[in-house]
C-alpha cells in the first residue's frame, strides 16, 4: 500500500528572489531535503552517500521535473508530500506535492517527479556504475511504493 512522507520547510530569506517570491531552485533544494529527512525517518544509516575502503556509493539524480502551480512568498511553510512511484532492481523514481495554507485550506503550489540510482564508483576511477538497491533500503522502500518492479 503506498504512502507519504510529509516534510515541512519554512522559506527563508536566502530562499527568495528580489520580488520575495521563492527562487524555481529553491523547491528543488527542499524535495531533495525532504527525501533525506524521509531516509532518516526509515532507522537506517543510509544517507544517500558512502565512502568505504575500496569505493563511494552514491544516489544521484539523473531526472528531475517540477511543475510550478503557485506562488510562494518569504515565510510561507511548504509541505512536501514525497511518495515512492516506483522501485526497480537500481532506480527508485519519486513524487512530491508541495503545499502551503491559504485561507484555512492547503493549495497546492508545485509538483515534481524525480529518479535516483543507486552508483558505485571506485576509488581512483572517475567512472559510475549502476548498482542494486541494498536490501534494507529495498525492503522499507517496497513497502511505501505504488508500483514495484
Amino acid at each position: 500500500m503506498a504512502s507519504e512522507f510529509v516534510y515541512r520547510r519554512r522559506v527563508e530569506f536566502a530562499d527568495t528572489d528580489t520580488a520575495n517570491l521563492i527562487h524555481f531552485t529553491a523547491l528543488l533544494k527542499f524535495m531533495e531535503e525532504a527525501e533525506h529527512a524521509f531516509y532518516r525517518s526509515l532507522s537506517l544509516d543510509f544517507v544517500g552517500f558512502r565512502w568505504t575502503e575500496d569505493s563511494v556509493f552514491g544516489m544521484p539524480r539523473v531526472s528531475v521535473s517540477c511543475d510550478y502551480l503557485g506562488a510562494v512568498r518569504y515565510g510561507d511553510e511548504v509541505d512536501v508530500r514525497l511518495r515512492v512511484r516506483e522501485v526497480r532492481r537500481k532506480a527508485i523514481r519519486y513524487a512530491a506535492e508541495f503545499t502551503i495554507e491559504r485561507s484555512g485550506e492547503r493549495e497546492v503550489v508545485a509538483r515534481s517527479d524525480w529518479t535516483v540510482v543507486c552508483a558505485r564508483r571506485d576509488h581512483g576511477s572517475l567512472d559510475w556504475r549502476g548498482v542494486e538497491i541494498p536490501g534494507p533500503l529495498r525492503a522499507q522502500l517496497q513497502t511505501m511504493s505504488e508500483r514495484d518492479s
